[in-house]
């Protein structure tokens, strides 16, 4: 019996001991829900929607450069392997943190109207009621350029050729196209079809897009972009490339001329700011729509959505519901500054917050919204950090897939189709005029802590679900502590502010969806709705270390060494 009761004992303690390494090994293989884990860094990382840009942002950084350098680096390889979301054709902003400053600096890298198109022209004679999305009428300045070198100029350290090699070596020689930016290239043919330029440069025999891993060449940019590594952006706003530019353009029946590029110079801005839960969210201001996110934000907070949990049937109708409002007063509202009629201080006010939420049923969604300007969602954002702390948030991009549809064959470069964003409501803040900025959905964003120590360089892609990502994003770093891969990869909603429907990402549960349509929201299904997509850099304050996520939604990679 005694040896019984000791085999049975023995037995015990070896199932224990089977039961421990087996649990052990399944601690081991457990991977976070979004599939990968956030990366971490000592020295620098970055972040962007592409492994190709990453991988040249940290080989930036291992050489000397600051994050700046990494980020035109970053940028430039962008317009190359994403063609259709950004580039030279485009726009950029940014948000710049020195460490020991008590506020980022912001660059406005936006571009302006033609002054020879005027709106007469545009509603009276060509008979335009909204702002057409194709052709050569959206076309604005691009002002991608002058911010890279604006950015470099400041903050770089490496030589400015030395930046777009990269890009040149992958368009010259080519590069495997990857998964996601295949389905859209394939989706954007018919666009490029209706264009000579599109299906020169940007299909394949003028017929298809690449597929998936095919190795595709771009050497008309590959030229452009060693004439800007040897003559910097004066090549771009004063010289050759300028010269091919204008002429294509007019070419084309474009309006932009000469001096419309010669007058062009990025313009460092103030960020605007808001305290939301003990933190500093930065943002870019107008033209931009940064300041919808603090719109959000600072509703939600006054109704308290900290005491909901996380994407539950109260916590996601507050947060609709602050985005119906901001966004009505976005679109009533948010011009190039210069025609801005309301102060940014009015909507950064408590009274702001506190008169948005009482108009914030709990139990019934809102019926009537004001109609919105027509505004797309193809985007780049990246971000990175480098061992002294300095770091940049920045968003370049094309607007629309492919911007305006017309493709310079002799340069390579896609122009942007931003001007779409004017309104031609007569009377409006955003109302179109010549040498104006239009307005503009690209926003990158900071959090600091009230001291000013930078906590979070972050951003979302995907035109108007920028500002709800962004908001959703931050609450989840912020009230759920979650690290950056978690926030970055956590479901979201999309709200569509024309049509008044929610989509509600997988794995949001059904039930959730039924309550919320009981309240009286429109529920679409989510397959093809743009749930957006971004990057994170946290910087852990406890030892200064870094920690990075890029979004599952994309192509994108954190990297970091």
């Amino acid at each position: 019996m005694i040896a019984l009761i000791g085999l049975a004992t023995g037995l015990k303690s070896t199932l224990n001991q089977i039961l421990e390494v087996f649990q052990m090994a399944v601690n081991f293989w457990r991977r976070p829900q979004s599939g990968c884990s956030a990366v971490h860094a000592r020295n620098g990382l970055v972040a962007s929607s592409q492994p190709l840009s990453s991988s040249v942002g940290i080989q930036i950084l291992q050489e000397g450069g600051t994050a700046c350098d990494a980020i035109v680096a970053m940028a430039a390889v962008l317009n190359v392997v994403e063609p259709f979301s950004t580039g030279v054709g485009g726009d950029a902003f940014a948000l710049i943190y020195e460490p020991g400053e008590k506020s980022p600096k912001a660059i406005n890298g936006s571009g302006f109207s033609p002054k020879n198109l005027s709106y007469e022209y545009i509603v009276e004679e060509r008979g335009f009621k909204q702002m057409p999305l194709t052709g050569v009428i959206p076309i604005t300045v691009p002002g991608a350029v002058n911010a890279w070198e604006s950015i470099h100029k400041k903050f770089g350290k490496l030589p400015w050729s030395d930046l777009l090699k990269p890009a040149i070596k992958y368009a010259r020689d080519g590069f495997p196209v990857s998964p996601v930016i295949a389905q859209v290239w394939n989706e954007l043919v018919p666009k490029l079809l209706a264009h000579e330029g599109g299906k020169q440069v940007y299909l394949i025999n003028g017929e298809r897009a690449p597929h998936v891993g095919e190795v595709f060449k771009n050497t008309a940019l590959a030229s452009t972009l060693e004439i800007l590594a040897k003559e910097g952006s004066d090549a771009f706003y004063r010289g050759e490339i300028r010269n091919k530019i204008v002429k294509f353009l007019q070419k084309e029946g474009g309006y932009l001329e000469e001096s419309d590029f010669e007058n062009f110079q990025a313009e460092w801005t103030e960020p605007i700011s808001r305290e939301v839960y003990n933190n500093i969210i930065w943002e870019h201001g107008p033209n931009g729509q940064g300041l919808v996110t603090l719109l959000i934000l600072s509703i939600v907070e006054e109704l308290d959505i900290s005491r909901y949990p996380l994407n539950s049937v109260d916590y996601l109708h507050s947060l609709i519901e602050a985005k119906k409002l901001a966004f009505a007063d976005a679109f009533a509202y948010i011009a190039d500054p210069t025609y801005m009629e309301v102060s940014l201080s009015k909507f950064l006010s408590e009274e702001y917050a506190q008169a948005h939420a009482s108009q914030v049923n709990p139990r019934q969604a809102m019926r009537q919204l004001p109609a919105p300007l027509d505004i797309s969602n193809d985007t780049v954002y990246l971000t990175a950090i480098d061992k002294d702390g300095l770091a940049v948030s920045f968003i370049n991009s094309l607007f629309y897939g492919f911007g305006s549809g017309i493709v310079d064959p002799q340069t390579g470069i896609a122009f942007q189709n931003r001007g779409a964003g004017f309104s031609l409501q007569n009377g409006h803040p955003n109302q179109y005029a010549p040498n104006k900025r239009p307005f503009h959905t690209i926003i990158p964003a900071m959090i600091t802590s009230t001291e000013g120590e930078l906590l979070y360089s972050f951003g979302v892609m995907g035109g108007h679900h920028q500002p709800q990502g962004q908001s959703q994003v931050f609450l989840n770093l912020i009230l759920h502590e979650m690290d950056p891969q978690e926030a970055i990869s956590c479901s979201r909603f999309h709200h569509d502010q024309t049509t008044n429907t929610v989509a509600l990402e997988e794995p949001i549960e059904v039930g959730i969806r039924t309550k919320l349509r009981q309240k009286g929201h429109k529920i679409v299904d989510c397959v093809g709705t743009n749930f957006g997509g971004g990057q994170i850099i946290q910087r852990n304050s406890s030892n200064g270390c870094y920690i990075g996520g890029s979004d599952p939604r994309k192509d994108g990679q954190a990297q970091g060494y």
